[in-house]
């Protein structure tokens, strides 16, 4: 389990409260003749909020599941630099370039995205992606100028 873990469950558990009532609110809200009011406005604004609040910390918590089974703890300490043998070599390089096409496809993919959000969350997160996988493209461009022939 992660030292987040707790918190993001935490979160979830609160945003998911909180949507509800919120979606109860609004329709309460608008059962009272408010429609089209500021109250509205800003009522509707909030619950849309916490809706994606509580979907984005759904989504946390299941690729934290997801990490635990792939990376255990957290990230490697220490990266050893070991002597490759040519096949071993042609390998990392082939798997790097064929990821390096997909990492471009998806930087270009989530530029486009955070061009088109347009709400303030998704659009930040679409940016923040964008850069993460230009990070992607930086590291598998390495590995491939360290192990070409």
């Amino acid at each position: 389990m992660s030292m987040t873990e707790p918190l993001v469950k935490h979160a979830y558990e609160t945003e998911k409260k909180a949507a509800s009532s919120y979606t109860d609110g609004l329709k309460l809200i608008r059962g009272q003749g408010l429609r089209y009011t500021k109250v509205e406005e800003v009522v509707g604004r909030i619950a849309v909020d916490t809706v994606i609040h509580k979907h984005l910390m759904e989504a946390i918590l299941n690729a934290q599941k997801d990490l635990e089974k792939l990376a255990g703890e957290g990230p490697v300490e220490e990266v050893r630099e070991i002597k490759l043998s040519p096949e071993q070599r042609a390998l990392v390089k082939r798997f790097a370039e064929m990821h390096l096409d997909i990492e471009r496809d998806m930087i270009e993919t989530y530029q486009k995205m955070s061009e088109k959000m347009t709400h303030p969350l998704f659009k930040g997160l679409a940016e923040a992606i964008v850069e993460n996988e230009r990070e992607h493209h930086r590291l598998l461009a390495e590995l491939i100028a360290r192990y070409k022939e």
